[in-house]
């Protein structure tokens, strides 16, 4: 009788010790899960610096190139674009992901980051040198340069419009992000990859900034350099979201409606 007893009441005392311990573990785990989130929300040290460091040296080349820092600012227009840069740092560094790989991702088309270096390296550097110097120049002057800057902020404008709606799923490398959902709206109702047509701008704004003929010339390569790369995207969104993405595709264009 008293073993029964003790029984009972051991099994009570267990019970209700599993019932405040329930809670407890339960909290403890929200806790971990908003330390986890919380982490993964603040950039790397690596991305505090890195972006900065680049987009500085991107200016700086911008510069030499020019031949002097007072020659390069004595115009509007290329004081706009160190300003409109100036503007990107914060918002490439603290919205979004980087290069983080997150919890999947797909091998880039091998030769887009090259490419894409040699690309930055022409556009940050040989347009500006140029420029200066009257080599292979687009006519119109200053009416040239200033349409070239409106095309230019309209390319920053769609750039980071879509870092700023994504948030920490956007990065530059073809990655699934923690909590990753299929974003249809916003900048991304109309057409798949926004974010590229406002690079594609950019380029062209680079151009008549710098009225460079030759960054014209060389605007059919950086289209395909970009279109190998949405073909690698869109094909690692339909091996994660399947039918979802492919109806997705089947209503939006990639770039342009009714162009492209």
């Amino acid at each position: 009788m008293e073993g029964n007893t003790a029984h009972d009441m051991s099994e009570a005392h267990e019970g209700a010790a599993q019932s405040d311990a329930a809670p407890a573990k339960a909290a403890a785990h929200d806790i971990a899960n908003r330390a986890e989130s919380s982490r993964r929300s603040l950039p790397s040290a690596k991305q505090i610096i890195g972006i900065p460091m680049n987009v500085g040296l991107f200016l700086l080349l911008m510069m030499m190139g020019w031949g002097s820092i007072d020659g390069f600012f004595s115009h509007p227009v290329r004081t706009g674009v160190v300003v409109l840069h100036l503007i990107m740092i914060p918002v490439m560094t603290f919205s979004t992901s980087g290069r983080s790989k997150g919890l999947r991702h797909t091998p880039d088309w091998k030769p887009f980051f090259p490419l894409l270096m040699g690309h930055s390296l022409f556009t940050a550097f040989v347009m500006p040198y140029m420029d200066a110097r009257d080599l292979f120049v687009i006519p119109g002057g200053d009416v040239t340069r200033w349409i070239g800057f409106v095309v230019l902020a309209l390319g920053v404008s769609l750039r980071l419009g879509p870092m700023m709606e994504l948030g920490r799923r956007f990065v530059s490398v073809v990655a699934l992000q923690p909590g990753h959902t299929l974003h249809t709206r916003g900048f991304y109702a109309v057409v798949r990859h926004p974010s590229y047509l406002g690079i594609l701008l950019m380029d062209l704004g680079f151009a008549g900034v710098f009225r460079s003929v030759v960054a014209l010339l060389l605007m059919p390569v950086v289209f395909w350099m970009f279109k190998r790369r949405m073909d690698v995207e869109e094909g690692f969104m339909v091996e994660q979201f399947g039918p979802t993405y492919r109806d997705y595709m089947g209503r939006t264009a990639r770039l342009m409606p009714g162009v492209y």
